[in-house]
């Protein structure tokens, strides 16, 4: 699958920001963030195969295609190359984070067919990393501002399509 980071801030021009990747670390091992992991129930690791890790840039690590996995003996969310028989898999591996200017402001749906592999919060964020299908929406709601938002992807963008 394809990946990706997207960042949506609605208030902020623009409110939709994309990278193509999705950002790898790695100390202690290699591993995706998403929250803040460094605070206790904030944010989680997902480790990266041996095989993934070692395809990496060292100097700048990110993720171009992966493919997520169950490990068989922990039951955990792994990382891992993306099989040749996987490479036109319609979905994409996602890391959203959606953003307010207040605590707890941002809720995030998800639509029917996308998957969640993690969440975690970052400052006012709330981060997923999501299998997201094309053609798929997720709808972000602002509480405070009582906004509600629709992120659809079509192939490789990403499109505010609503507001309410």
């Amino acid at each position: 699958m394809q990946a990706y980071e997207v960042e949506f801030a609605p208030a902020q021009l623009p409110p939709l920001r994309i990278t193509d990747g999705v950002r790898a670390h790695t100390a202690p091992a290699p591993h995706v963030s998403v929250g803040d992991v460094a605070t206790p129930g904030k944010g989680v690791r997902i480790p990266l195969t041996s095989r993934l890790a070692a395809s990496l840039n060292p100097a700048s690590p990110l993720i171009g295609r992966a493919k997520a996995y169950r490990d068989p003996k922990t039951g955990a969310i792994v990382l891992g190359v993306e099989q040749a028989e996987d490479a036109n898999d319609s979905r994409a591996l996602v890391l959203l984070s959606a953003s307010s200017g207040f605590p707890n402001g941002i809720s995030v749906s998800r639509q029917k067919g996308l998957g969640l592999l993690a969440q975690g919060t970052v400052g006012h964020a709330q981060q997923l990393l999501l299998i997201w299908p094309d053609g798929s929406t997720v709808t972000v709601e602002d509480r405070l501002r009582e906004e509600r938002y629709e992120l659809r992807r079509s192939g490789d963008s990403f499109d505010r399509v609503s507001t309410t």
